[in-house]
């Protein structure tokens, strides 16, 4: 990208008070500041929400017990098969998440 694609450009919009304050919630839901909210709609993308703490701790603790099978699956191999379900138990709530 040259330099003039990075030009910023500074718009004015006036919303409602009820905008307004969706847009505040909506971009504090995602973590993410009100213009680059904004920005990543404009790119066509749609903001996923934050996960929540509980989300976090959930997926540690996954990894805990996978942690914990993979040790022992020397001794049981019938683990490694937990292993993998765990694995994709994982991906899919990083998906979602």
């Amino acid at each position: 990208m040259n330099k003039e694609n990075n030009k910023k450009v500074r718009i004015k919009v006036h919303l409602s008070e009820e905008e307004n304050e969706k847009l505040k919630r909506c971009s504090v839901a995602c973590g993410l500041s009100q213009a680059e909210f904004i920005r990543q709609l404009c790119k066509g993308k749609t903001p996923k929400r934050k996960p929540e703490k509980e989300f976090w701790e959930l997926l540690s603790t996954l990894y805990s017990v996978h942690n914990g099978f993979q040790k022992y699956a020397k001794y049981e191999p019938s683990a490694l098969e937990i292993c993998k379900e765990i694995e994709s138990l994982i991906l899919d709530l990083q998906e979602a998440g």
